[in-house]
């Protein structure tokens, strides 16, 4: 213990004059008796000088002695010292879709605190979110800091690179703090891991219609991220009929669900996953058809299963003239095509064919056009080789050879899928018509895609508006929460399906972390408030009892 201010202890000099002012008040008192001569011949017995002095210290005395003894040890200022981490501290909030499970942002507040309670400071905060916002400025005063922390809320978008966070506060911070529940991407900072709760959810969701028009199909995945088995019940639901199935899915665990869809011909899906939990969010999901008519110029071996799979991306119709997009199957084009094109086993002057040769096990890169797209079930044996201009982007290898590869040519933009399909398993998987459904977004950019996430930049071509409850929006529009929205275009309306990021529905992957080292320095706690609490009831209880003498 230490003392900030030690020469407030010659406050203790006061206690002479309450011990002299308290003796100096002493006053005789009568005493009536019936009669004097009674006390004629009793000897004077007056008792020595101790013995009227220790009558003379009662309580009132002790208490306004102690009441000196606080007030001079409080105004001394009396501190512990501890130590605590030292510098400058910036808090990194996690913000993204997560976080906004039931209880989890108030687990980030208290840890937050704790921080706070634990460091010297100045502090900062940053919400971690798309797009990154500053909570608090850097700031010495801690109440200050506290109150911007309560300006902390979750959002339902996913998180961008942690450099961005940090961009915000381009100078260097002796100590970066990130609170999270995921730390995977976080470098050269401290991190404090919120665990979550258990999660039920949908991890995928599409719809195809069969290929003989009559009806559709619904793909979903769900995740049973609990350790229990769970019993779900899943229902789809379109403009006009709901359709039900349900599934003991095993602890930790992912399962695939096709549901066969009846009835009349629909545009737009909901759907919902019983029972509900901490993260709702992501046991709704929804799914709406392009309404782009999308004209297909072909040459080659007219593939069914690969127009199948276009039929259930967009309204396609075969044309000669005028097409929005080219698809060549098993062939060598001795021109290139102007436009949009996709090679199906095929080649180009630009991008030759080679031969048919065995495939090597798959790999996906990190794209966002295999969204929705397991190649853990992509059988593959044959594909053929292909020599790739210089800045093609591979998406998924074959071994060393490329098998799905994508790039911008002066023509229009260009993607290769080098599989043979006969004598693979794709054309019988729900995987394949998501994948050509994500190419042909990639392919025609001109019209939003039917399908969002929240947080993301929809870019609406001029003409286009996005109608919600109360304003139409036109230009760039961010949606701020999942659902089905209404897009008026020039040839006609259409819909636009929202959904929470698809990756917050799984846990985080454990990764070892290797925090930074952090400076530590000695602090001062002060201990003069306790003091001042005793001091008042101590001041409270010498009154009580001075007035109960009589003053």
């Amino acid at each position: 213990m230490s003392f900030l201010l030690p020469w407030a202890w010659l406050w203790l000099l006061a206690l002479l004059p309450v011990v002299v002012l308290h003796f100096l008040r002493r006053k005789e008192r009568d005493w009536p008796v019936s009669a004097l001569f009674l006390w004629e011949g009793v000897r004077p017995d007056r008792p020595h000088f101790l013995q009227r002095l220790r009558r003379r210290f009662d309580l009132l005395l002790l208490l306004q002695m102690l009441a000196v003894g606080l007030f001079a040890f409080s105004l001394s200022q009396p501190a512990f010292l501890t130590t605590k981490p030292s510098g400058a501290t910036l808090l990194v909030l996690d913000g993204s879709a997560p976080l906004a499970a039931q209880g989890m942002a108030e687990k980030v507040i208290a840890e937050a605190k704790r921080v706070v309670a634990e460091s010297s400071g100045p502090w900062a905060a940053v919400l971690w979110a798309s797009p990154p916002q500053v909570l608090s400025g850097p700031t010495s005063s801690r109440p200050e800091f506290l109150q911007a922390l309560a300006r902390y809320r979750p959002t339902l978008t996913k998180r961008p690179e942690f450099s961005q966070a940090l961009a915000l506060f381009p100078e260097p911070w002796p100590r970066v703090v990130v609170i999270t529940d995921d730390p995977q991407g976080v470098v050269g900072a401290q991190i404090v891991q919120i665990e979550r709760p258990d999660n039920l959810g949908i991890t995928a969701f599409s719809v195809r219609p069969t290929p003989d028009g009559t009806r559709y199909e619904a793909f979903l995945r769900i995740l049973n991220a609990t350790s229990k088995f769970q019993d779900a019940q899943v229902r789809v639901r379109t403009e006009a009929a709901e359709f039900w199935t349900s599934r003991l899915l095993p602890p930790e665990a992912e399962e695939e669900v096709i549901l066969p869809l009846s009835g009349v011909r629909a545009q737009v899906f909901t759907a919902e996953l019983l029972p509900s939990d901490a993260f709702p969010w992501d046991n709704v999901r929804y799914f709406a058809f392009s309404t782009r008519e999308v004209r297909v110029a072909w040459q080659g071996v007219g593939e069914r299963y690969l127009w199948a799979a276009l039929q259930a991306a967009a309204p396609v119709v075969r044309t000669d003239a005028d097409a929005d997009l080219f698809v060549a199957a098993y062939t060598d084009l001795s021109f290139e095509p102007s436009g949009p094109a996709f090679f199906l086993a095929a080649g180009s002057p630009t991008c030759p064919r080679g031969a048919l040769r065995e495939a090597g096990p798959l790999r996906g890169a990190a794209s966002s056009l295999l969204t929705h797209v397991s190649l853990e079930k992509f059988r593959v044996p044959k594909i053929y080789e292909v020599r790739l201009p210089s800045g093609a982007e591979v998406v998924i290898w074959a071994g060393e050879s490329p098998l799905l590869a994508l790039w911008d040519s002066p023509s229009g933009r260009r993607v290769i899928f080098a599989a043979d399909l006969i004598s693979s398993n794709l054309p019988l998987l729900p995987d394949f018509p998501v994948l050509v459904r994500n190419l042909l977004g990639w392919l025609l950019p001109e019209e939003p895609g039917a399908l969002a996430m929240v947080g993301e930049n929809v870019r609406l071509p001029e003409g286009f508006q996005v109608v919600l409850d109360s304003e139409t929006v036109a230009d760039v529009w961010v949606p701020d929460r999942p659902g089905i929205f209404l897009l008026r275009r020039p040839k006609g309306a259409g819909y636009l399906a929202v959904n929470v990021p698809w990756e917050a529905s799984y846990p985080p992957v454990p990764q070892p972390s290797s925090e930074p080292q952090v400076s530590q320095a000695q602090v001062a706690v002060a201990l003069w408030p306790w003091v001042l609490f005793p001091l008042v009831f101590l001041l409270f209880g010498e009154g009580l009892l001075f007035y109960r003498r009589g003053g």
